[in-house]
């Protein structure tokens, strides 16, 4: 999520900006001067293959980034190939012909880089001396040309021990871990894009075949269905050129249409206990909520601060502190094209999971007749803006911010319009969303998980 507050953020964005090249061809969307005021200045340009380039320079200091964002996650992952993006992801730090080993040529020179995969998205993302910008675009476009070429059994076997592995020591042998296998199915109806885990069954990892593979590679790996964002110290001319000149040679691929995904009110299953090798009880409530940049979306973010960060906060105030049921709480609004919100807890010895689900309800039900007051409001959202103004002093983070503000909102006004948002945002339209989900129980998803010594709750 994306958060700012006026009076810091054009103090922060004037130290970053100030040595911005003018857009050769920003989009100008319509504004007000206070937002004007803050914005990011961009110059972006489409290759002709499809691909959509971004340039954010910023010459403070001798870095740049590159981030690239793919249109495909879990949510594309047909009936017997769960977990497939996220086992490509991986196979694409494999290395072709021309780079057979990306991270010693990144570290060697200075440079680290990653990647994510999520419900929606895929995406890489690199930081290096600025010296080595034709370096990170070189590596980026000769893995998206030629991966495919490169691919072999062998590769394909090596990755999918590593994540199977991964799935072994993230999920299969980590306490609470079943529970993150479950909770798809728990929100989700069978179809949804979302009702399974994005790491993916173990059958359906060992089952992909090379084909499989470059199948995939092939529909989703593709320039019209990928976003670029260079961030950081070069000369805008220089940057362009060097984008066209290796991602230019890619030849144009048809983009695979993307999904609409069905914003859900209700819970598949309302309670949900998992037995497990753990030696405390985990409690999790879950709302469906609005999706990222919705109506509510922003204020369910500052209703997460509110109930949950820091002493004072509603929840950890009234449970680990006042009661003293819990040894802590958590609360995130989870934001997405389909988002879930969302409060975990765990019980200190002596209470029950009833008792401690009983007491967050019951401040559940105090918020919603009560309401929240200015004071906590104004303070909870200067906390959360803040908190992402510092964020953004990084070059890497700033650029990964556009790119999903850009894919999820389809506007390069960043980070403007997620500035008004949360300006926007009061406690009347905060409570608005909090009693359409907290007063109706139907909306609600309990997830318990249990040790399995204590039996069934």
């Amino acid at each position: 999520m994306k958060r700012f507050t006026q009076h810091i953020i054009r103090c922060a964005l004037a130290l970053m900006v100030f040595h911005a090249a003018p857009a050769l061809a920003q989009e100008a969307p319509m504004t007000t001067p206070a937002q004007d005021a803050f914005r990011i200045p961009f110059e972006t340009f489409t290759l002709d293959n499809g691909l959509k380039v971004f340039l954010l320079r910023d010459n403070t200091l001798p870095i740049v980034a590159i981030n690239l964002w793919f249109d495909v996650g879990s949510k594309d992952e047909p009936v017997g190939r769960t977990g497939f993006a996220h086992l490509f992801e991986h196979l694409m730090f494999m290395g072709t012909e021309k780079v057979p080993d990306i991270d010693i040529l990144l570290e060697t020179g200075g440079g680290s880089n990653n990647a994510s995969t999520r419900e929606d998205v895929t995406n890489y993302f690199a930081v290096a001396p600025e010296n080595m910008l034709e370096t990170l675009i070189f590596i980026e476009a000769d893995r998206l040309a030629n991966l495919a070429d490169s691919m072999t059994q062998e590769k394909l076997d090596k990755q999918r021990d590593v994540v199977l592995n991964e799935r072994k020591q993230a999920i299969e042998n980590q306490p609470y871990g079943q529970m993150w296998i479950d909770i798809p199915t728990v929100m989700y109806p069978e179809g949804h894009p979302y009702a399974h885990s994005v790491i993916g069954s173990a059958e359906d990892i060992r089952s992909a075949t090379l084909s499989d593979v470059i199948d995939f590679f092939h529909t989703y790996y593709v320039p019209a269905n990928a976003t670029l964002v260079l961030a950081g110290d070069f000369q805008s001319d220089h940057a362009r050129a060097l984008v066209e000149k290796y991602f230019g040679a890619i030849s144009a691929q048809p983009r695979q249409a993307s999904l609409r995904i069905p914003q859900m009110t209700h819970p598949v299953i309302r309670r949900h206990v998992i037995e497990d090798e753990v030696q405390i009880p985990r409690l999790r409530l879950m709302w469906h909520s609005p999706a990222f940049m919705a109506e509510g979306d922003a204020e369910l973010d500052i209703l997460a601060s509110i109930l949950c960060k820091g002493k004072n906060s509603r929840l950890t105030n009234a449970l680990v502190y006042e009661q003293q049921i819990a040894s802590g709480v958590s609360c995130a609004q989870a934001s997405a094209m389909a988002s879930t919100f969302v409060i975990e807890a765990m019980p200190l010895p002596g209470t029950s999971v009833e008792q401690l689900e009983e007491a967050i309800l019951l401040e559940l039900k105090n918020l919603i007749e009560g309401g929240v007051t200015q004071a906590e409001f104004d303070r909870t959202k200067n906390s959360i803006e803040m908190s992402f103004v510092k964020q953004l002093q990084s070059v890497l983070s700033r650029a990964d911010d556009f790119n999903s503000f850009y894919f999820y909102a389809s506007s390069t006004d960043f980070p403007a319009a997620d500035w008004a948002r949360y300006q926007q945002a009061t406690p009347e339209t905060l409570m608005q969303i909090a009693t359409t989900l907290f007063s109706d129980d139907t909306r609600r998803a309990t997830i318990v998980v249990m040790p399995k010594s204590q039996g069934e709750l």
